[in-house]
């Protein structure tokens, strides 16, 4: 038996106070090994909690034949990965018992038994009763005619709840992929991006409101979503820098978005729904899978249509100020615009509040003009030099 396993089951059940069962360890000592076998194959993280969750199964099997005590689980890795550890190895592994084998009855042992503990007469049994009778206690006496019969609306099952899903009840696309666009535009500090990439999403994955049959693309839902948010994230630095992008920043906007898409099942959840059906159609990329998204994006021409060619007016739209006046907006909105995409949060490393963005450019031309006209007016209030006649004797 595995030295682990034992206080393994300890802390599984606090509670117990005596030596363990003889069965349990030796179950959980025998689906450990069985594991090794048939689930050979694990991740780095899910084989720390191999032997957890082989105990956790021994306790489950047996926690009733051997009336044990409340079981409490503390797995030691994260609580969505032990889950589906958990499932996995609790299908693989079969689900056999250490205890001896019941004992058949058999027609010659019932009579035996009869005639130790009572007659061994036949009693005769009672009138098997009719589905009226067997449903008449469970239902409401406003559902019966007054003959006694059920009513028709009486015989029909309640409706049963409509599971909900992330994205509505009428969404055509994944459920994961509006909460992960929140994620993204939330960790990357760029909320003002995230309606053009949802509609992006719904334009190649749900066009005309109806989920698309392409193949390529709904086996490409993850790596798809990276390549429209940076392609939305880099023309956002085009509109803001006025300079293109060029392979450096690209790939800076690449790492990020891959960076936050790595803990996005860790960090996104949908109250009142399953996490194996949330996560339907999500897979894991790389740089790689996102360069071959963005590749197809270009081939097929989707960023040449509407959701994309009006980013750039709604960028200029933008309206951090909403109490000034409609004349200022005019003149000063791509610099508040500029300003306010340059502050990022406090733990990047370099602050772009202190670039030169064209909104300081401005404030200091017409800093510059008012000292030059000040220079001015000084020095025409200043009394001109009298003029001395040379000629005069």
């Amino acid at each position: 038996m595995s030295r682990t396993l034992e206080p393994t089951l300890y802390s599984l059940l606090p509670s117990y106070s005596t030596a363990l069962p003889q069965p349990l360890l030796e179950l959980a000592s025998s689906l450990l090994a069985q594991s090794r076998h048939s689930a050979g194959a694990l991740k780095v993280d899910e084989e720390v909690a191999r032997s957890y969750a082989c105990a956790h199964i021994a306790c489950e099997r047996l926690k009733i034949s051997l009336d044990l005590p409340p079981i409490q689980v503390r797995p030691p890795i994260p609580p969505r990965l032990y889950k589906r550890l958990y499932s996995h190895l609790d299908n693989v592994l079969p689900s056999t018992s250490l205890g001896k084998p019941s004992r058949i009855r058999t027609p010659t042992s019932k009579a035996k038994e009869a005639s130790l503990f009572g007659s061994a007469q036949r009693i005769p049994s009672r009138a098997t009763p009719t589905k009226d009778t067997s449903l008449a206690k469970f239902r409401s006496p406003a559902a019966t005619r007054a003959d006694g019969t059920p009513t028709k609306s009486a015989s029909k099952p309640p409706p049963l709840p409509v599971k909900k899903k992330a994205g509505g009840l009428n969404s055509t696309l994944p459920a994961w992929i509006r909460p992960t666009i929140q994620l993204l535009c939330k960790e990357l500090d760029q909320e003002l991006i995230g309606r053009t990439v949802l509609a992006g999403m719904q334009t190649i994955v749900a066009p005309h409101g109806r989920r698309t049959k392409d193949q390529w693309v709904n086996d490409h839902l993850t790596p798809l979503l990276a390549a429209v948010y940076c392609l939305v994230s880099g023309q956002l630095y085009v509109l803001v820098q006025g300079k293109d992008l060029d392979n450096r920043q690209y790939s800076k906007i690449r790492k990020s978005i891959l960076g936050v898409l790595e803990h996005a099942q860790e960090k996104v959840a949908v109250q009142g729904m399953d996490e194996d059906e949330l996560w339907i159609g999500w897979s894991d990329i790389t740089s790689k899978n996102v360069d071959t998204a963005m590749a197809e994006i270009i081939k097929r021409g989707w960023q040449e249509e509407e959701w994309f060619d009006g980013f750039e007016d709604m960028v200029k739209r933008s309206d951090p100020d909403a109490d000034n006046s409609s004349d200022d907006v005019d003149n000063d909105e791509d610099g508040r615009i500029s300003e306010k995409l340059h502050i990022q949060r406090a733990d990047t490393m370099f602050q772009s509040r202190w670039d030169m963005t064209d909104q300081k450019r401005r404030e200091y031309r017409e800093w510059k003009e008012g000292i030059l006209q000040r220079i001015e007016e000084i020095k025409r209030s200043l009394p001109t030099p009298m003029e001395v006649d040379s000629t005069a004797d």
